[in-house]
């Protein structure tokens, strides 16, 4: 009977020694992970603060959904129904200490007053040396910048919204479109 009682010591101590030391490895784990979180969000904000960056667009939503016209006809850009469009070529905004250069698609309706002039670029495309620039960062860590060229023909305002982790929307505002958002992630330039 003593050896019996014995066991179940000996059986309860390894069983937490063997659970101590699951913790102790689950902790371990975790610690890396956070790091890990923590340089990069660090790396972002520097990225961010250096005003030397790229926002790489991966995705387009248009303000009226997928819906579009062509010649009169209506078309869905997005089969799948999600309101997303995957923009499968390198489109981007670079912003540069002294300049702005975007280099979008656009999918959505485009106004013009009569005598306004021809809308000769296609996308959201134009390179600014005059704009503004400002930059707020959140409780959560995320960072919201405002870009307001001043010498773009069509475009009022940009707004891009950054994650602790890189990933970022972008919104854009002119005065002869519809809204859009861009959906991606910035990097190095």
């Amino acid at each position: 009977m003593k050896s019996f009682k014995y066991l179940l010591v000996l059986a309860g101590m390894l069983t937490y020694g063997a659970f101590a030391m699951a913790q102790t490895q689950d902790s371990t784990k975790k610690e890396p992970h956070k790091d890990r979180k923590a340089m990069k969000a660090e790396e972002v904000k520097k990225l961010l603060d250096s005003k030397a960056y790229i926002f790489k667009a991966q995705f387009a939503d248009p303000l009226g959904g997928t819906m579009t016209t062509l010649n009169g006809r209506f078309f869905n850009l997005a089969p799948d129904g999600s309101g997303r469009i995957y923009l499968n070529y390198p489109y981007d905004v670079r912003i540069k200490p002294d300049s702005v250069i975007s280099f979008l698609p656009y999918f959505g309706r485009v106004t013009m007053a009569a005598g306004y002039g021809t809308n000769t670029d296609n996308g959201i495309q134009f390179t600014s040396t005059k704009f503004g620039y400002e930059s707020k960062t959140n409780k959560k860590g995320s960072t919201t910048i405002v870009i307001t060229p001043k010498d773009a023909r069509y475009t009022n305002k940009m707004i891009l919204d950054v994650s602790t982790s890189g990933y970022a929307t972008l919104q854009v505002i002119s005065n002869n479109k519809n809204a859009i958002s861009y959906s991606g992630y910035v990097d190095e330039k």
